[in-house]
């Protein structure tokens, strides 16, 4: 093996801002045939590599072996971010990391042998020149001053409307420095500026509409606004200009975990490593990605910093952080299927309100330890959560406090997380499950609610004019060959709850007597969508955590979102959609509660035709709020929700593993609410 204990930077004589890299072998007769090459104009790097080190791909071009001679048809792709050390061995030069990825050729006027580069002035910033056109605008990043640097750590710390007025200033000397207008979208979106970030975008793009990260700024945009086609175009579009353009990774990871293609989300987040670990956005989508013990850590390190997160969603990382803390040395709680049916089909009932003769939806007989509570059935909710009298009454085991939210404007509610033995639903019985509590005797007028999702490793059949509850097992993938085995009682994410069983196989025994794992199982990746030929003309949904965002159009607009929503007893609008496709009027004749208390402001619009799946729904009037903290919390526009009124004329069939939702209307089979 060739050893290179040192390298030294030569400047050529006659090129002001030209450099070669030689590296010198250990004879010394000086320096051996050139196998690095460097570039500088103003300081910057144009070009950095050892040929032979890292990935190659067959191009087009020039190969230099280490004898100096000529490999034809091939080129040697540059990778930057690397770093090289000499070692005491001495294998290898001591390099200093690369901002960007470049392809080292044979240039016209340099010579085989020794790398000259042409000592002529004038020709070498022809040479420059020629560099810029063929690494494009990768070589064009304006530098980090202190005054961009200190807006950005303002952004990162999660002060945001600062970040903002910092941005402003730094445009208002140089309107086209793309990382302030970048910085500025961003913190805009942050304080729900939806609005003033489109415009910015826009304006800033038609100025410069080859900027990779003002593409991906714009995708975040359309990604928040709810437009999710014409995300998906701005970041392929980042892409395509700039294939280090972070943002335009996470951007795809996030919308493809939406579209239920977990296999691809999972790649975009990957390649997003892949090129920058270091960026604080990453490393929070990254957390989902690691084991239970070393996502702790890394959780406990992100919180350690400054990052760019809210007042809540910082406190509920932290809470999260104490349940990992809690649970660390115990068995994951898996909440294992342990009958041996893996179907059945149980009543539905009909949920009063306080006075017993208002209906209030539908609900299900739970049995919660060796307790009997009737949930409230809703497909807007995630997960199981009681009151605190019926957890106490059922002898939940406390793990750790929580908050929870929703509908309302009393801001976040206390509660904390607890452990059931048992629950059983119809002939289905599952061990080990954790549940929510809230801190309130009750919620509302039931037990507490159980979210549908609870049951996503099923395919769920709502069947309400026939007041039943049907599960099934899910159409199997082709290469699938195991039955569901748990309930996702915690409401987690579909790629999460998917990959808890492996998580459970590293879990301790609870047998003392049981060998240690020998084997450690392989880390089952994440699938994507699977449309059963029998499923092919159901509707596709998008999926937010627990949330079913199904695409809505209100009287001629265009596609929105509205959550699917059995626990809101009529339809809901946003006031920010209503007021684009209606006339809004307040509405006092109306009150409105959720789990987080009384709504003040009601409001209702004027002839809202909903056209949703197969179907549309006339409505005269529909009551329309202001939505804008459970979009925030969502991550995208959710203009309004689908509620029982309408919804209990339908059988309605979920599959959350696939994000498909199917309507089904019978006019012979009458609802019973309607009688």
């Amino acid at each position: 093996m060739l050893a290179w204990p040192e390298a030294k930077l030569s400047t050529c004589p006659g090129s002001p801002g030209v450099a070669v890299l030689l590296a010198c072998g250990n004879n010394s007769q000086g320096c051996s045939p050139l196998t690095f090459a460097v570039a500088f104009q103003g300081g910057r790097r144009l070009a950095l590599e050892r040929v032979g080190e890292h990935r190659r791909r067959r191009r087009h071009g020039t190969r230099w072996r280490l004898d100096g001679s000529r490999v034809k048809s091939r080129r040697v792709d540059l990778l930057g971010g690397q770093h090289y050390t000499t070692g005491e061995d001495g294998q290898r030069a001591a390099l200093t990391a690369l901002p960007n990825r470049v392809t080292l050729l044979r240039l016209p006027g340099v010579c085989a042998r020794m790398f000259c580069f042409p000592r002529s002035p004038v020709v070498a910033a022809l040479l420059l020149v020629s560099l810029q056109l063929m690494f494009g605008e990768e070589a064009k990043a304006p530098p980090v001053t202190p005054e961009l640097a200190a807006a950005d750590q303002l952004y990162r710390s999660g002060k945001f409307a600062e970040a903002e007025a910092s941005y402003r200033a730094l445009l208002s000397t140089d309107s086209t420095l793309v990382p302030a207008q970048v910085g500025l979208v961003r913190a805009m979106l942050r304080q729900q500026k939806i609005d003033e970030a489109v415009d910015t975008a826009n304006t800033a793009l038609a100025a410069q509409p080859n900027a990779a990260a003002l593409l991906a700024a714009k995708g975040d945009v359309q990604f928040r606004n709810g437009d999710m086609p014409d995300a998906e175009l701005s970041y392929l579009a980042a892409k395509k200009f700039d294939t280090k353009e972070v943002h335009a990774y996470l951007g795809l990871a996030r919308l493809y975990a939406s579209y239920s293609l977990y296999r691809k989300a999972y790649d975009q987040l990957q390649n997003a490593h892949d090129v920058a670990p270091g960026n604080i956005e990453v490393q929070k989508a990254w957390l989902r990605m690691l084991p239970r013990k070393e996502r702790m850590a890394a959780l406990e390190a992100y919180l350690a910093g400054p990052h760019p997160d809210d007042e809540e969603e910082t406190k509920w990382m932290t809470e999260y952080l104490e349940f990992l803390k809690a649970t660390a040395d115990k068995p994951i709680h898996a909440c294992r299927l342990v009958s041996k049916v893996e179907q059945t089909e149980t009543k539905l009932e009909t949920m009063y309100g306080p006075d017993a003769h208002h209906m209030r939806g539908i609900g299900l007989s739970v049995r919660l330890n060796d307790r009997n509570v009737h949930l409230l059935l809703d497909t807007g909710a995630g997960g199981i959560m009681v009151g605190r009298k019926v957890a106490e009454k059922a002898g939940l085991t406390r793990v750790s406090a929580v908050h929870y939210g929703g509908i309302g404007d009393k801001g976040l509610q206390s509660g904390y997380t607890a452990v059931a033995d048992h629950i059983r639903i119809g002939e289905l019985e599952f061990q080990d499950c954790v549940v929510a509590v809230s801190d309130k005797n009750s919620l509302g007028d039931e037990d507490g609610l159980i979210g549908a999702d609870v049951l996503g490793a099923y395919l769920i059949d709502i069947d309400l004019p026939g007041m039943r509850l049907k599960l099934s097992p899910l159409p199997k993938r082709p290469e699938d060959t195991v039955a569901p085995k748990s309930l996702n009682s915690e409401g987690e994410e579909q790629a999460n709850a998917e990959q808890k069983e492996d998580s459970v196989n590293e879990g301790t025994s609870k047998d003392p007597n049981s060998p240690p794992p020998t084997i450690k199982p392989a880390r089952r990746l994440p699938k994507d969508r699977y449309i059963a030929p029998e499923m092919a003309d159901w509707t596709r949904v998008f999926r937010f955590g627990h949330s079913i965002l199904v695409p809505t159009s209100v009287n001629d607009s265009k596609s929105m979102l509205f959550g699917l929503d059995t626990g809101a007893f009529s339809n809901v609008l946003s006031v920010r959609a209503g007021r684009q496709v209606s006339k809004v009027s307040s509405e006092d004749r109306v009150q409105v509660h959720g789990l987080n208390g009384g709504v003040n402001k009601v409001y209702s619009s004027d002839k809202a035709t909903l056209r949703f799946g197969h179907f549309q729904q006339p409505n005269l009037g529909i009551i329309t709020l202001d939505l804008s903290t459970i979009s925030r919390h969502t991550g995208t526009e959710v203009s309004g929700f689908l509620g029982f009124a309408m919804l209990s004329q339908l059988e309605v069939e979920l599959d959350y593993r696939d994000g498909l939702v199917d309507f089904k209307y019978d006019p012979k089979r009458v609802s019973p609410f309607a009688r």
